[in-house]
């Protein structure tokens, strides 16, 4: 029962932080049997809550000790069972290595009981631009497995690729993609003798497969710039609430280039070095303006700009009150996730989840707070609806901030092209000839390969 409500709680507060998340492969998770998920770990303990909410079966969690020393964690990992690992490096905090037999012993116990464990390999969340060297757990905790179970289940290792390509900021995007499963006994029939670190490195080729992984991190910001330019294919922006292009069409892109630049750099060196240097010119000076790249090629005839600013001042206007209520019954727990945020993370890896994990407390118990409040003052029937205002209003006035937000941007773009055409018609003229220049590298580079498979 508590399992399920805080698994209840965390999916929704995940679902507010993040204004979209979208699912690749999730049918690659067999719904029984024993498996193994090893994701990549780049945003701290909501990797665990972005691969779970997914997933209608149970899934065990695995989690560095250390983090039972946390008061608001503590009880979290013992209601949901949680198999903690003791890592060397945290022996000065108290870890002990040699309680890791016990741990891999239940991580084995828990298998051949048919359940699914979440282990991640790299064995601590980070934000470098690419995959760390995975440690050797997970192939470990497989192969003690395969060598000692007695029923014969049949264990599958799901790799699982995780994304946020902002993920220090509130109502940002994710991408969570389920590889195709690893049997690794039939792995290791194919490659006799070798052991945990030849698995090791097969998954990390396979977790490899479904992340984005650059050598320098500005590489990394420069191929998103490319990406979102590329994206916009010279064509007007969706309308303001309509847009519904995948997030993973930006970062697929975002991987083409990284391909397309690792095998041109050497060979088209001067024209790789004055793309970048155009493409990070062009982008800083939209990032300067406040413009989206899509907004460049924005239609501009009068009756379009009437009808925006008129339907949008309706809905604005028509939201204001429910939004502001929302604000008001909200803005105290708000404000108080906002400081354990700001003081608790030291990096950008850690902000999602020091919001995640404290709102699951201080949302509820400010509920609990203000209701009975409302008891005091208000009849039965007032009170009952005040309290089901409080977590629709809240709801409501994160979906009216994006509204907003995304209107105020729009509409400072429509007026800045108004007062200046002269800027728009520079601007997409710019982005024009950046995507042609991606185009024809793109050929290039679909030439060699042609050639070379020839």
């Amino acid at each position: 029962m508590v399992y399920r409500l805080l698994r209840w709680l965390l999916r929704i507060s995940v679902r507010v932080f993040f204004r979209r998340i979208e699912v690749e492969g999730i049918e690659n998770v067999p719904s029984s049997g024993p498996v193994l998920l090893v994701p990549n770990h780049p945003n701290a303990l909501v990797d665990a809550l972005v691969v779970l909410m997914h997933i209608k079966r149970p899934v065990s969690l695995t989690a560095k000790s250390t983090l039972s020393d946390i008061i608001l964690l503590r009880q979290l990992i013992r209601s949901t069972n949680v198999i903690l690992f003791h890592r060397r490096t945290d022996q000065a905090m108290g870890a002990d290595p040699s309680r890791n037999v016990l741990a891999m012993d239940e991580c084995r116990h828990r298998l051949e009981r048919g359940e699914a464990i979440l282990i991640f390999p790299e064995g601590q969340s980070h934000s470098d631009p690419g995959l760390r060297p995975l440690r050797s757990g997970a192939a470990r905790i497989a192969l003690d497995y395969l060598d000692k179970e007695e029923k014969g289940g049949h264990l599958v290792i799901v790799p699982v690729g995780l994304h946020f390509p902002e993920k220090d900021r509130f109502r940002s995007d994710a991408w969570v993609r389920f590889g195709k499963p690893l049997d690794p006994a039939l792995w290791r029939e194919e490659n006799p003798g070798t052991g945990p670190l030849e698995l090791t490195t097969e998954i990390e080729k396979r977790i490899r497969a479904l992340t984005l992984n650059f050598e320098r991190r500005p590489d990394s910001i420069l191929l998103m710039w490319a990406a979102e330019i590329l994206e916009t294919d010279a064509a007007p922006p969706a309308r303001v609430g309509l847009d519904k292009s995948p997030v993973s069409r930006r970062l697929k892109l975002v991987r083409l280039l990284n391909e397309g630049y690792l095998k041109l750099r050497h060979e088209e060196k001067e024209a790789i070095a004055a793309l970048r240097r155009r493409v990070r010119a062009y982008r800083v000076e939209l990032r300067d303006r406040g413009i989206k790249p899509s907004e460049v090629y924005i239609r501009m005839p009068f009756w379009l700009v009437v009808r925006f600013v008129v339907r949008e001042l309706v809905i604005v206007l028509v939201g204001m009150p429910i939004a502001a209520w929302g604000v008001l019954n909200h803005i105290l727990p708000a404000l108080g996730i906002r400081i354990i945020a700001i003081h608790f993370s030291s990096e950008k890896d850690q902000w999602a989840s020091n919001v995640v994990f404290p709102s699951i407390v201080l949302v509820p118990f400010f509920y609990v707070i203000q209701t009975v409040a409302a008891w005091y003052f208000l009849p039965p029937l007032w009170t009952g609806i005040y309290a089901a205002s409080l977590p629709l209003s809240g709801l409501f006035a994160v979906l009216y901030r994006d509204r907003v937000g995304n209107v105020w941007q729009r509409s400072r773009t429509f007026f800045m092209f108004l007062k200046d055409p002269d800027l728009r018609e520079r601007l997409g003229k710019e982005g024009r000839a950046i995507i042609q220049e991606l185009t024809v590298l793109g050929e290039r580079l679909e030439r060699q390969s042609l050639g070379s498979r020839v």
